[in-house]
């Protein structure tokens, strides 16, 4: 036969082998690396999933979470699991093993944490591709493309302010800014000068108040939450003026595609609340 047959021939073989080759044994060791993993692994191919991902106040896939087997993130679950992938922080302490999970094939995936959703799809893109699952990340970000669009349909010309019990904020180039923008407000943080993450002091809120405010939930932070700034006589004056919008899930601390649950949260509440603009009004 020719020889054009056969390298056509070697060359559709080895494409078959490639295709056949099992998925990477993998094991996530924080809740933003479990949000990674079952949203993009084929359940055959988990390993564990970290110990947090059983709470099911940290935790909203707790009850999926609860197929897997748990681990504490520690080198010895590692290298007792053997997983082919870890997904991590970069702040794992574990990593000082590196060289010693080389030497047994295991690799470090370092979990991303983008700030804003062109960040978010393409490192969706890379991580589904280091899961040897390329086709479940593009159809994941279709399905988030497209509810996007339908929450950017319905306008909120609104001053919307992130503010945390201790008044810490959050500006433009965060991941709460992205779910801001996403939900089609306006960051009010950015507009009284934060760029980043930080705090805003009570003057500043005063001076200048938001059209809503929204809240996160804090139930696994409660020292934190005794902080509140809201217990200032002069702020509860201007809460019984201004609406609150309070975030109930705890998983839009992670920043990745789930952060499109946090912004359809966020405006729905909006959309219920029937707000006009009120910032002017409480500056005059």
């Amino acid at each position: 036969m020719p020889r054009l047959y056969w390298l056509l021939a070697a060359g559709l073989a080895a494409s078959a082998v490639q295709a056949a080759e099992p998925l990477p044994r993998l094991m996530s060791t924080n809740i933003c690396a479990d949000v990674l993993a079952l949203g993009l692994a084929d359940p055959a191919q988990i390993v564990s999933l970290s110990r947090q991902s059983q709470d099911a106040q940290r935790f909203s896939l707790a009850s999926q979470a609860k197929q897997f087997a748990a681990n504490d993130a520690s080198a010895e679950d590692v290298l007792h699991l053997k997983p082919q992938i870890v997904l991590a922080s970069r702040r794992w302490s574990a990593r000082y093993q590196a060289s010693l999970f080389k030497r047994h094939d295991i690799q470090i995936v370092t979990v991303p944490f983008p700030t804003d959703w062109d960040g978010i799809f393409s490192s969706t893109k890379r991580m589904g591709k280091a899961m040897g699952r390329e086709q479940a990340a593009k159809e994941l970000l279709a399905s988030i493309d497209q509810r996007l669009k339908q929450l950017q349909a319905t306008p909120r010309p609104f001053n919307a302010l992130y503010l945390r019990p201790n008044g810490g904020s959050a500006g433009a180039k965060t991941h709460v800014d992205a779910v801001l923008t996403a939900a089609g407000l306006h960051n009010h943080a950015t507009a009284l000068g934060l760029q980043g993450w930080g705090r805003i002091d009570l003057e500043r809120i005063l001076q200048n108040p938001p059209d809503v405010f929204i809240t996160p939930s804090m139930v696994n932070d409660l020292a934190y939450a005794r902080s509140a700034l809201g217990r200032h006589p002069q702020m509860k004056k201007l809460l019984e003026r201004i609406p609150v919008v309070a975030l109930q899930q705890n998983d839009w601390g992670c920043s990745n595609w789930q952060l499109i649950e946090a912004a359809e949260s966020m405006a729905a509440q909006v959309d219920a609340l029937r707000i006009k603009p009120i910032g002017a009004e409480l500056k005059s």
